[in-house]
């Protein structure tokens, strides 16, 4: 029931608590045992996990909102997608056999990406009762992880090094190869993007930039070599375009023509959700982006956000006087399950990582 920040007399509480021995359900080899522990390292490692989780939480993020997650140990997961063979012509004749159906594979491969971080606190920072220190460090040890997912995310998304004149980190990992998940060239990064996945010269200023974009989406093929039903799209901005996006996606006629309707206004028929994080501006402040995310992103948790603490072990505090040890590490990386189903669009032709 309290945090941190209500601690006001550390030494005290480190005095009072470091000597009382309390059990506790620790688990061992996959079985629950009770254990006996110093209630210093229980009651503080409570505070400290939900100072940490706290933390992370407040931290805005839309990175959620731009991937489907899902959970996996392993190092490399591989996501398998079928393409079928197109059929000319289904019809038959009585007695006839109807035609089977072949496919083919196309493979995507998502890795890994463990990191982690961890505090110490002294029993000098105890004696001189430093709590706001503490408590800046636990804090630290939420936000960070928060902001390093949601950049990673981001960068990811956009495949900033990926999709640069001289790509590497490639978010597509198609067929065992790094691709480029963005290109003006046709047929590129596959046959399903028909003309390719960039558009250039098409920088966001009114609706028939947007159009421009649904229209690239447009031609998309399924694993069938048809074009896909468009569904609600959503269109990423970095903070410099927000404005002009709102502005564009807010106003119930077009701008600029009397008495026509915005297709893309509150009333119109082009439904789009709109995401945007300064966090993009670090990677352009003119690339943006429209499709169905979630269906082409895949966030892979080797790791959810992983919370340890306890008290400073006999030779740290031989050596150093450590009193309290804690620890986060997560191992969260994204990946393209998809090509088709997300256009970049660009103000002139030059990749972003280029500019």
């Amino acid at each position: 029931e309290i945090g941190g920040q209500q601690v006001r007399d550390l030494r005290a509480f480190f005095n009072a608590l470091a000597d009382m021995p309390v059990e506790i359900d620790g688990e061992l080899h996959g079985k629950v045992r009770t254990i006996t522990s110093s209630a210093f390292p229980v009651l503080s490692g409570g505070l400290t996990v939900a100072g940490i989780n706290a933390a992370f939480e407040q931290v805005a993020t839309i990175g959620q909102d731009l991937v489907e997650a899902f959970d996996s140990a392993k190092e490399t997961v591989t996501l398998v997608g079928l393409t079928a063979e197109v059929h000319a012509n289904l019809q038959r004749k009585e007695g006839e056999e109807y035609p089977l159906v072949g496919a083919g594979e196309e493979r995507f491969d998502i890795g890994s990406n463990p990191k982690g971080l961890r505090m110490q606190i002294t029993q000098e920072t105890i004696d001189r009762n430093d709590n706001d220190g503490i408590v800046q460090r636990v804090n630290y040890l939420g936000r960070y992880p928060a902001g390093q997912i949601e950049k990673t995310t981001l960068r990811e998304v956009t495949d900033h090094d990926g999709s640069a004149s001289s790509g590497s980190a490639h978010t597509l990992i198609l067929n065992k190869t790094g691709t480029a998940l963005y290109s003006a060239t046709a047929n590129v990064p596959g046959t399903r993007a028909p003309s390719g996945t960039r558009v250039t010269n098409n920088a966001l200023v009114d609706t028939s930039d947007l159009e421009a974009a649904r229209t690239r989406l447009a031609t998309m093929k399924d694993e069938f070599g048809e074009r896909r039903s468009l569904p609600s799209l959503t269109m990423l901005v970095p903070h410099a375009l927000e404005t002009t996006a709102e502005t564009i996606l807010g106003s119930t006629l077009e701008p600029g023509v009397a008495n026509q309707q915005n297709a893309w206004g509150p009333q119109g028929s082009r439904s789009v959700m709109l995401k945007s994080s300064a966090m993009l501006d670090d990677l352009s402040a003119s690339a943006w982006y429209m499709g169905d995310f979630k269906a082409q992103f895949r966030r892979k948790w080797g790791l959810r956000l992983e919370l340890v603490s306890m008290s400073g072990d006999i030779t740290n505090y031989l050596r150093n006087r450590i009193a309290f040890e804690a620890r986060v590490a997560w191992d969260c990386k994204v990946g393209a399950s998809d090509y088709g189903f997300v256009v970049q669009c660009l103000t002139g032709t030059t990749a972003p990582k280029d500019a």
